[in-house]
């Protein structure tokens, strides 16, 4: 692979004027409306309905809010994770930042463009992978869809050998650059995906769902090309959307819950867990407790309830809610004072997966 090719991908490279920018994607009171046919209720439905249609009345119509206001800044180089319920309008916001859908009210500029006036720079600037496997052709192997693709691109035919080889590798499919894609696996498809997004090399990649279907291996290659090629090495600015609430974790640096379409809470995983901490968890796994020992934790100053489970005839497990960690020593104390033996002692916190069903609950997407 030629140094000259490879010398595109590097962060050293000068950058066009519109690159130089904190804030590569930037969203500001951004909304989507949809009108759809509302459904007509049970009791008009079967003959009012025929009826209705016979004698052409308009239609109910009403309006579904998908995106309502969303205002969020990301930072070159940055991990955005957008985390939600089905059916919160992620998948809608994505697609209206791609330029697929257009916004009803609200600005949003991708590299510097407004996605209303310059929606073909937006297009030059952005890589995707969307939830949708369309734009393939099935008896093509993955080299000559790519090829295809870099055509379209208009990347020069000096540069679109080298170009598809480091993308095919990247995404780890040198193994299956030569097979057809109706052959190839859905992970392996979603590799493909990510390689035509990465074939213009866009400073700006928007995925959607983008380990639904990979392995565990090929999801952590996948974080691991993420985290520290794209954004690491080539300042790549991402904004993902996941329901992997692990993979959120381990690879956004911010992130957004999003329900309904508006965004409830934003920034670090730190910050956005401690949003629903009223309480944490001790767990302890104890030689059989004595009544007097549990009543004794009970009475304890921050204890707000305990839970006994038998193990197994010689331990069960305690399972103590308390207003903080302060307590934890308190806890462990009262029972070895108490003449219990004391196998093992945690504290849970709670986790993203609690954080977005709390902050989401009684909704859906």
């Amino acid at each position: 692979m030629s140094k000259r090719f490879l010398s595109q991908f590097s962060h050293n490279e000068p950058r066009e004027p519109h690159l130089l920018m904190d804030y590569p994607i930037e969203l500001d009171g951004l909304t989507k409306r949809f009108t759809v046919k509302k459904p007509l209720p049970k009791e008009e439905q079967g003959f009012l309905r025929f009826m209705r249609r016979l004698i052409r009345k308009p239609k109910i119509r009403e309006t579904i809010l998908a995106v309502n206001e969303v205002s969020f800044k990301i930072k070159e180089g940055e991990i955005f994770g957008l985390l939600g319920p089905n059916g919160a309008g992620k998948t809608t916001l994505i697609k209206t930042l791609c330029t697929l859908l257009w916004p009803n009210a609200g600005t949003a500029f991708i590299n510097g463009y407004d996605v209303r006036k310059q929606p073909m720079k937006v297009r030059e600037s952005i890589g995707t992978v969307l939830d949708v496997q369309m734009g393939w052709y099935g008896r093509q192997s993955c080299r000559q869809n790519l090829l295809f693709y870099a055509q379209l691109y208009d990347i020069p035919s000096s540069e679109t050998k080298d170009r598809i080889e480091y993308v095919i590798n990247l995404v780890g499919l040198t193994e299956k650059a030569d097979e057809w894609y109706q052959k190839l696996s859905s992970g392996m498809k979603l590799k493909l995906d990510l390689a035509r997004a990465l074939l213009p090399n866009p400073p700006i990649l928007f995925l959607d769902e983008p380990t639904l279907g990979l392995d565990v291996e090929s999801s952590r290659e996948f974080r691991r090309v993420v985290k520290q090629e794209l954004c690491a090495k080539q300042k790549k600015t991402i904004l993902l959307t996941t329901h992997n609430m692990d993979e959120a974790e381990q690879v956004c640096d911010e992130m957004a819950i999003m329900h309904k379409g508006k965004i409830v809470a934003m920034g670090k995983t730190d910050y956005i867990k401690s949003l629903v901490k009223s309480s944490e968890t001790v767990t302890c796994e104890i030689k059989n407790p004595t009544p007097q020992i549990i009543a004794c934790i009970e009475r304890l100053e921050g204890v707000i309830s305990v839970t006994s489970t038998q193990l197994n005839p010689e331990s069960c497990q305690l399972k103590i809610q308390i207003k903080e960690k302060e307590t934890a020593p308190k806890i462990s104390e009262a029972i070895v004072k108490g003449g219990c033996q004391l196998y093992k002692i945690k504290i849970e916190e709670p986790s993203l997966e609690d954080t977005l069903i709390k902050l989401t609950s009684g909704g859906s997407k």
